[in-house]
């Protein structure tokens, strides 16, 4: 199998980070990767916010995890997710929605049709340069509520965020601690030929 296609179908949504951070030159690979994915009609207009301060992470992991549950109670909407790499639907106990993971980023794009798509593009780029280079990742949505929040408004602010963009997903990062989960076998059907 080509080696690019095969880290593709070992890339797997990691949750157990060690306190070791990543390192500056092996972030920058990991931020490059992020600046040349796709975008609607070559704009490259969003913005990949970095932030490796614990307190401020712990914080919007916090209020992440509450997004998750809401209104809800935590048991009538879990399911199995990972037992190699817990998440908070997993594990009710976890009290961080960004798993203690010493890297943070925040993508932000120009509100617009395809500000989904743009982000979700830079995502996988940072997803998948991250596994190659021996790091773990995983992608977080609910971000938009999380900087709807005062807390996050602040950020914003300090950040020097436009604001005309929105917050549509954090990318966690860091290096593995624990199990890496198995592949799961592929669900028959999902292609249709015409």
């Amino acid at each position: 199998m080509n080696e690019l296609i095969e880290k593709m179908t070992t890339r797997h949504a990691i949750r157990r980070f060690q306190k070791k951070q990543v390192e500056e030159d092996v972030l920058q690979q990991i931020l490059t990767a992020g600046l040349y994915a796709p975008s609607a009609g070559n704009n490259q207009y969003s913005r990949i916010v970095v932030c490796q301060d614990s307190e401020i992470n712990e914080k919007l992991g916090r209020i992440s995890r509450y997004m998750m549950f809401k209104d809800k109670d935590p048991k009538s909407v879990s399911h199995s997710v990972s037992a190699d790499q817990p998440s908070i639907m997993d594990d009710f106990t976890i009290m961080n929605g960004f798993y203690d993971a010493p890297t943070v980023l925040t993508i932000f794009t120009r509100s617009s049709q395809y500000s989904h798509d743009d982000a979700a593009m830079i995502g996988e780029n940072i997803l998948l340069a991250a596994h190659f280079l021996g790091l773990g990742a995983c992608y977080i949505g609910r971000t938009g509520e999380v900087f709807a929040t005062e807390y996050g408004q602040q950020l914003r602010k300090e950040w020097g965020v436009p604001e005309d963009m929105v917050a549509v997903c954090n990318i966690l990062i860091g290096y593995i601690d624990g199990p890496i989960p198995s592949s799961k076998p592929r669900k028959e059907g999902r292609i249709i030929r015409v």
